[in-house]
């Protein structure tokens, strides 16, 4: 939970310095910044939350299934899978 924190005031923090910047171009940078920093908490509190059920997570952007992530190996079935943007 500490990392989420972190992310959220990371994220504060260049909203914050958005507000001082004078050009737009460089405002939408860092307010870019900023969500992406609060999207990476979210996607931290997701894991934090399944992995306090006892769950095993993993994503299928992980590239594995549940029995390839017991063995290590990659999956080789399908599409390679892309990461969200």
């Amino acid at each position: 939970m500490m990392y989420v924190e972190s992310y959220r005031r990371y994220a504060a923090d260049c909203v914050r310095q958005a507000q001082g910047e004078e050009t737009p171009e460089d405002r939408n940078i860092l307010l870019n910044v900023a969500l992406a920093w609060l999207r990476l908490a979210k996607q931290t509190e997701a894991i934090d939350a399944g992995a306090a059920d006892g769950a095993v997570l993993l994503d299928d952007e992980s590239g594995l299934t549940d029995a390839d992530a017991e063995a290590g190996e990659p999956e080789t079935q399908g599409e390679p899978h892309r990461l969200a943007s």
